[in-house]
């Protein structure tokens, strides 16, 4: 099975990528890793295919004229809801899907053997929370479709998904998919964790806590296979944002990832965190 990745032009994703993708190869050197990039960038790119990742250069239905100017800081992370469609995956049944911000610290076998009817993903340790409406419309195909929202919204977290490509490609599901997508990501609150929790809610397999696991949560060094930085991220150490999730082993974790880069890398990030700590 494939594991993929989605970056947009944001040098900082792209470190990040790097480090996710050696901490993989140490665990599993013979795995495929690929990352779909929507950009014309050369050096990003030139960057990717350093690492040994198969690039596949993308133009997604979802882009900039479709999603609001406030998510374009990272609209990379829409590249997920597309995957079915990335002519390098054509001929893959499941793929797992990460984002860049995480970290391998332990082998994937058991994961990576699991074939979900639609997606797997984990719960996100957060309260549950409400949402504007009790339903979300969208037209396909000269169609009205409503999509009913539980109440209160239990999310699991996009940050690790293990998709059924093949079953989203079945009848056009994807496209139907993205109609939804193109239609209320106007009225989402959580990019696009909230459009996949929204419309396939009970379709969802539940994964281990384990497979996708905050630096926050008590058990992530014990317990964790891949640590997620959701939130702050290894060099945003002094903001005030971010304060109530450095705890627990967020510095150890962040020490660890430090360790997969150069000294040239260590110095970029030493600036980028030079900068949560200015007035």
């Amino acid at each position: 099975m494939k594991v993929v990745f989605c970056i947009d032009d944001n040098p900082r994703y792209l470190l990040m990528l790097r480090v996710a993708v050696r901490s993989l190869r140490l665990l599993h050197p013979d795995i495929t890793c690929v990352c779909v990039y929507a950009g014309d960038d050369t050096g990003v790119m030139d960057a990717v295919r350093e690492e040994g990742v198969l690039l596949a250069r993308y133009r997604p239905v979802l882009d900039a004229t479709t999603i609001p100017a406030a998510f374009h800081r990272c609209i990379g992370c829409f590249l997920k809801l597309e995957l079915a469609l990335v002519p390098e995956l054509a001929a893959e049944s499941h793929v797992l899907y990460c984002d860049s911000d995480v970290l391998f610290r332990r082998p994937l076998d058991d994961l990576l053997a699991l074939r979900p009817p639609y997606m797997g993903m984990a719960r996100e340790d957060t309260a549950p929370f409400f949402h504007d409406h009790a339903e979300l419309d969208y037209m396909w195909r000269g169609r009205r479709y409503v999509v009913p929202l539980p109440f209160p919204i239990w999310t699991y977290s996009s940050g690790v998904v293990l998709f059924n490509l093949e079953r989203l490609r079945r009848h056009d599901h994807v496209h139907n998919f993205l109609a939804f997508c193109a239609g209320n990501v106007q009225r989402i609150g959580n990019l696009d964790q909230s459009l996949l929790n929204y419309f396939f809610g009970k379709r969802i397999t539940k994964l281990d806590p384990r497979w996708n696991c905050p630096p926050y949560r008590q058990a992530a060094l014990a317990e964790g296979h891949i640590i997620h930085f959701h939130g702050p991220k290894p060099w945003d150490t002094g903001q005030a944002l971010w304060r109530d999730l450095r705890i627990n082993h967020y510095g150890v974790l962040r020490e660890e990832w430090l360790d997969w880069l150069t000294s040239e890398e260590r110095s970029r990030v030493r600036v980028w965190e030079a900068s949560t700590h200015e007035a």
